[in-house]
């Protein structure tokens, strides 16, 4: 990695840093408090490495877990790499994986392309990223295109992991949730509320450790508060991406609140189609997400306009 794949947008409070060479990840998200002291959103991402740990990545053209990398379809069964072999499942996608290709920046703006294709799998697609960052925030939209030559099943989803401190609050209003088996993939549908009582507000700092899927999130909105620092922040979502996965270890420093565009495997449990679906896209067929990260102290998060592009 060389400094020409690290880009750093900057506005008012905000400061965002990107490195297209590793997935377009985001590195550092971080905003200045009015008492002057810089807040860093996200949990740290260790330099050139995708943000397999800290930072964000992209979740493409699937979000979460795929059984066995594998699903059926009209044509035959659809196989894609298996990522995680001792769980015999893929994750995340293909394209936080690679290097993306720069197409504009300024100093508040970056777009970014990932052309994808590959000859063992049937995947191919085009994924432009917009970035821009305001004064108080930061928009992340997604734009995916299908240039295979076939229809196929595409999803998307961010995988922000922000930092967990002692007194972080995660709050947000959803009405299905789902049990999970040994392996982490969805079982049957269950009232939010059987949960944890996120609606409410919950410390995440002092939670057991959970791993859960969420649908009926109507408001798009979801809100971290770091309540020790004074700082707020309002995630929410536009487009495909109708959805939250939320999962909370106890034995690191981070909170993810990934926007997501359909329930993990869905591919293969046709049930769940209704809680969370994958676009079938025909050949030059696109779908759209954007996710918008709004800070500032808890009474104002989110009540400025977020920021253009």
């Amino acid at each position: 990695m060389t400094d020409d794949s690290i880009y750093r947008l900057k506005s008012g409070r905000c400061e965002l840093v990107v490195d297209a060479a590793h997935g377009a990840s985001l590195t550092s998200f971080r905003w200045r408090k009015p008492d002057g002291d810089w807040f860093e959103i996200l949990h740290s991402c260790p330099p050139a490495q995708v943000a397999l740990t800290g930072g964000s990545f992209v979740m493409v053209p699937f979000a979460n877990r795929l059984d066995a990398g594998r699903f059926p379809s009209p044509d035959g069964p659809v196989e894609v790499p298996v990522n995680r072999p001792e769980q015999n499942m893929a994750l995340h996608g293909f394209s936080r994986d690679r290097a993306w290709q720069v197409t504009e920046a300024t100093e508040s703006t970056l777009t970014l392309v990932d052309d994808f294709a590959h000859e063992s799998i049937p995947f191919a697609y085009r994924l432009v990223q917009h970035i821009s960052i305001g004064p108080d925030g930061a928009k992340l939209t997604l734009i995916l295109t299908n240039t295979a030559d076939r229809a196929l099943p595409y999803g998307m989803g961010f995988h922000p992991w922000f930092r967990k401190d002692e007194d972080t609050w995660l709050r947000f209003d959803a009405e299905t949730g789902f049990g999970r088996d040994q392996r982490g993939f969805p079982a049957g549908p269950v009232p939010a509320d059987n949960g944890p009582p996120f609606a409410h507000g919950l410390d995440t700092s002092t939670m057991p450790w959970f791993d859960g899927h969420f649908a009926g999130w109507a408001s798009r909105r979801a809100v971290v508060e770091w309540r020790q620092a004074g700082v707020s922040m309002t995630l929410s979502a536009t487009g495909v991406l109708t959805n939250l996965h939320v999962y909370v270890p106890d034995d690191r420093p981070i909170l993810c609140v990934e926007p997501v565009s359909h329930v993990p495997d869905v591919h293969n449990r046709r049930e769940l189609a209704g809680y969370g679906d994958l676009a079938w896209l025909a050949p030059g067929e696109t779908i759209e997400g954007s996710m918008t990260l709004r800070c500032g102290s808890p009474e104002v998060a989110g009540a400025e306009t977020p920021p253009k592009g």
